[in-house]
């Protein structure tokens, strides 16, 4: 049995902001959906595997429990607990990088 996905608030809302962006580019709904559902179901692959990406390098005093991966050009950055994986950041990954 694999650990449990937790998206935060935050994580919630920049996804929902990523489909709006993705909206006004695309104008299509179903493009919008298409991507925002892959990036959504991306995260599953985590409870079975949690160290499969990299240690996030834009986290400061990372003590290796945050890692970060790309889907679709945004950057999803979550935080390995004990029994749950939390979703922590979905942000597009061609901005300025930010450190947090």
């Amino acid at each position: 049995m694999g650990k449990r996905i937790i998206w935060t608030q935050q994580a919630v809302s920049e996804l929902y902001e990523a489909f709006l962006s993705l909206y006004k580019q695309s104008k299509s709904i179903e493009i919008s959906k298409r991507i925002t559902t892959e990036i959504y179901n991306s995260t599953s692959d985590l409870a079975f595997n949690p160290k499969m990406y990299k240690i996030d390098s834009l986290k400061l005093n990372n003590r290796g429990t945050i890692r970060a991966y790309e889907k679709h050009t945004y950057r999803i950055s979550y935080m390995i607990d004990q029994n749950s994986i939390y979703i922590l950041r979905v942000r597009y990954a061609r901005k300025e990088p930010l450190t947090f």
